[in-house]
């Protein structure tokens, strides 16, 4: 469960994060710029997993500021509690030399269930994934998710 986040407006992004397979994962250059990048997730209920490829700017970026912010794109079906963004603090497990993703079976499993479709899609086997996006990024969220409702367009 989220932190800080409970009734509707923690159901309906707790509903959201199991259903969306992109979030925007937010991270910091050295010189102080932002740098957003889309990727995919898989959210046990208290921490993220991300896999990414070791040489990617975001990896560079964790390694001297592990805050981070997600956000789940608008939900333009919500009449309410359409944006999501939570900040974090990421963690890097590289894999060790050669092999992949350090990931537990479960979350193998969690993460097939999720992406097993965008990987054929992109003509990628699970073992190709996992050693190309061998490094994993698990961010703990900080009590303070934001959910901000839809504003209406004048």
């Amino acid at each position: 469960m989220l932190p800080n986040l409970d009734g509707e407006a923690g159901a309906s992004a707790e509903q959201r994060l199991q259903d969306e397979t992109i979030i925007w994962l937010t991270t910091v250059r050295s010189d102080g710029q932002p740098q957003t990048s889309p990727v995919g997730y898989v959210w046990d209920g208290v921490r993220f997993l991300i896999i990414s490829n070791p040489g990617a700017p975001k990896i560079r970026n964790l390694r001297d500021n592990p805050k981070v912010t997600l956000h789940l794109d608008l939900d333009g079906n919500a009449e309410r509690f359409s944006v999501l963004t939570i900040e974090g603090v990421a963690e890097l497990e590289p894999a060790p030399l050669g092999g992949p993703a350090p990931l537990s079976e479960r979350e193998v499993s969690a993460y097939l269930e999720k992406h097993l479709e965008s990987m054929r899609w992109a003509g990628l086997t699970p073992e190709q994934t996992f050693a190309d996006f061998s490094t994993a990024i698990r961010v703990t969220p900080i009590p303070r998710p934001l959910l901000l409702s839809r504003l209406p367009l004048r």
